[in-house]
């Protein structure tokens, strides 16, 4: 049984690379693909410890998606290029090809944009802007860290809010291994990030992210932007100041600041921003798209697809790439093939 079931799984992804393969490859009219990710970081990288799988793309394997796409004949281009041109009338290309990186992390400068830039390869990343300069870390990460380290048992009566949320709702007698702890993150999600953070703050009084410094900082520095925005191949758009849930949210002020708040710190940072917003998870409300709408020329959804020449320019979508999904050619293709069946 366990034969067949691989067998049929091998038969799928086959088909389905097959059948994205030659989407791509045939398509006439002017088409977007958009290739998201969030952590690039090497195979033995210490952060793989405490990351969701879902998150992670392996620098080769970044390299590796850059040559395929240009074989398959797509055409680099910046986001908010496309669209100004699209705008225009302008002639588009048969397949072009935009990189966008959701949340700033510090890894994007480390590893993806040398190989970007020996490529010649543009990207948007989407910047968390009151995170920018901090050695702050988001609320999954935190988690992840604590839970695969040490027992919730262990860990004192200020972590113990999180016992609901564990295997069996039981203080575990042992760290949990990563995929457990991915699961808790996900059982998490039920609440609002302000109720997870202020717990989180109440743990380490003074800090959001007890023990990082410097060294192991996390997020994007403005040096680091400059530096990338120089030549011309990074720019930044918005993705909240603090990564809040948008759909999470009671207060219309607090909505507000952090969907135009965001694009006013942006453009305090100065080189290399694009009025263009990327909704946190994917979730927005009527009132949040009403703001976004006013301010911006585009935003990004968590929705897997290409994008037709006339897509909304506010419901972009894209394909969500790490290791588990993309690592081979095979399965890179195949996700394409899903996402436009």
């Amino acid at each position: 049984m366990a034969y067949l079931r691989s067998a049929l799984k091998f038969f799928v992804i086959a088909a389905l690379a097959v059948y994205g393969w030659l989407k791509v490859r045939l398509t006439s009219q002017p088409t977007l693909i958009i290739l998201t990710y969030h952590r690039i970081l090497p195979r033995h990288h210490p952060d793989r410890k405490f990351e969701q799988p879902g998150m992670v793309t392996d620098p080769e394997v970044l390299k590796r998606h850059l040559h395929l796409m240009k074989s398959l004949g797509a055409t680099p281009i910046h986001l908010d290029d496309w669209l100004a041109r699209r705008a225009r009338k302008e002639p588009l290309p048969r397949l072009s090809l935009v990189l966008t990186f959701d949340d700033g992390w510090r890894d994007n400068f480390q590893y993806a944009y040398p190989i970007l830039k020996s490529e010649n390869v543009p990207a948007t990343i989407f910047l968390v802007t009151r995170l920018v300069d901090t050695n702050d870390v988001f609320w999954p990460e935190q988690i992840l860290k604590l839970l695969t380290s040490t027992p919730l048992s262990e860990a004192g009566p200020q972590y113990q809010w999180l016992t609901p949320y564990l295997p069996n709702g039981e203080p575990n007698q042992a760290p949990l291994t990563l995929s457990q702890a991915d699961q808790v993150i996900n059982r998490l999600k039920s609440l609002d990030d302000a109720t997870i953070l202020n717990h989180l703050s109440d743990a380490s009084p003074g800090s959001s992210s007890p023990g990082t410094s410097e060294d192991d900082r996390s997020i994007l520095n403005r040096q680091e932007l400059t530096e990338m925005a120089s030549g011309e191949l990074f720019r930044y758009g918005a993705h909240t100041q603090h990564h809040f849930r948008l759909n999470r949210l009671d207060n219309p002020s607090t909505l507000r600041r952090e969907i135009l708040g965001c694009l006013d710190d942006l453009n305090d940072f100065g080189k290399g921003i694009v009025p263009i917003f990327c909704y946190p998870n994917g979730d927005i409300t009527g009132d949040g798209r009403k703001l976004v709408e006013d301010r911006y020329q585009a935003a990004c959804t968590t929705k897997t697809g290409w994008n037709p020449g006339n897509r909304d320019p506010f419901d972009l979508h894209r394909f969500n790439l790490h290791d588990g999904n993309s690592g081979s050619t095979r399965y890179l293709l195949a996700t394409i093939g899903r996402g436009i069946l």
